[in-house]
């Protein structure tokens, strides 16, 4: 994203922007954290955009991107781009799925260059290069980032995008099928139920009306509201593409129905429910944020009607129960263990 302090990895970048100029180039990966004004001067670069917050923000303040601007993580070109610049995730398994789902973009003997800092991971790239390229080359390393480049062996097929996802089973209702989680790489809870949502969902009451799951992640916590109630209305919402594929999948495997938004925390909330259950993030890219989820926290009474509640899980070390008291009358922990805590305000 733009911005007016650089960062090692922003830094980094300009000290290499003249290897991208004058490409047709696709701009993918983790953008979270990194300035992109060398790029966004750019005229032939397209940016495909996994984070809704960073495609929202670049679409309103430089409108004239936004015929270059592409949220999501799958490319319909073919054979059209001279590069790709992969900003590296922090996980390598979404480091593939962001290769896989774009190297048939790339041209013939097409330019690959991966970007990242040594504490996110980048030295896992050339393992990944290998795969498509025998060129594999380490272009520079310095302000704590390295960068890498590959000239493709071979054009690519596009994937087949039902292969690309993980599944598991969880069972949490006594008396109720087995649950089908479906996630791609990169997504929260993508290998296995985490702790903290297990916690949450054998906590709440049962719920009916209006529901809205916040930071949808794979599509646990709707799916499973979902499953428990034939009459709940359940609205599931991420600013991640990836959470949102993954979710909809996951309703889709279990023939569950529920509406399926991208929205930064409320950005693209237009209603209110009655319920708002989340797990929120604390991360953004490598770097740790509490400021979405906070001010999620002071926005969550504008989008709940009268008597609604907020059920959230939180570390036990993090202390959103003050930040709720300034905006709700009450607030109380309704279960906890050694690691989380089960939040409910109204």
């Amino acid at each position: 994203m733009p911005s007016a302090e650089l960062n090692n990895l922003s830094s980094f970048l300009i000290r290499h922007s003249s290897l991208f100029q004058n490409k047709n180039i696709l701009v993918c990966g983790q953008l979270q954290s990194v300035s992109l004004d060398p790029l966004l001067a750019e005229p032939n670069t397209t940016f495909l955009i996994s984070d809704y917050s960073i495609f929202n923000q670049l679409r309103i303040t430089i409108p004239e991107l936004e015929t270059r601007l592409k949220f999501g993580f799958l490319t319909q070109e073919t054979n059209s781009f001279d590069a790709i610049l992969l900003f590296m995730p922090k996980a390598k398994q979404e480091a593939g799925l962001w290769l896989t789902s774009v190297l048939h973009s790339l041209k013939p003997d097409g330019e690959i260059f991966i970007i990242g800092e040594n504490r996110g991971g980048i030295n896992a790239a050339p393992k990944l290069l290998h795969s498509y390229s025998h060129n594999v080359q380490k272009l520079d390393s310095a302000r704590h980032c390295s960068l890498y480049y590959a000239q493709l062996n071979a054009p690519q097929a596009p994937p087949e995008l039902q292969s690309l996802y993980s599944h598991y089973s969880l069972q949490l209702t006594v008396g109720l099928a087995e649950l089908k989680i479906a996630a791609l790489p990169g997504v929260f809870s993508a290998g296995e139920l985490d702790e903290g949502t297990r916690l949450l969902l054998t906590s709440l009451p049962e719920l009916e009306g209006d529901i809205l799951d916040l930071g949808c992640g794979a599509g646990v916590i709707g799916a499973t509201l979902c499953q428990r109630s034939s009459t709940a209305t359940v609205v599931m919402s991420d600013v991640n593409t990836l959470a949102l594929y993954s979710a909809a999948k996951t309703l889709e495997v279990n023939n569950l129905a529920a509406q399926i938004i991208a929205s930064d925390m409320f950005s693209n909330v237009t209603t209110k429910f009655n319920f708002i259950i989340s797990n929120p993030p604390f991360h953004a890219g490598l770097n740790t944020n509490y400021e979405a989820t906070e001010r999620m926290l002071r926005q969550a009474p504008n989008y709940l009607k009268k008597h609604g509640q907020l059920f959230l899980v939180a570390n036990r070390f993090l202390r959103y129960e003050p930040i709720l008291a300034e905006v709700f009358q009450s607030v109380s922990v309704i279960n906890e263990n050694s690691r989380f805590k089960i939040i409910r305000a109204c």
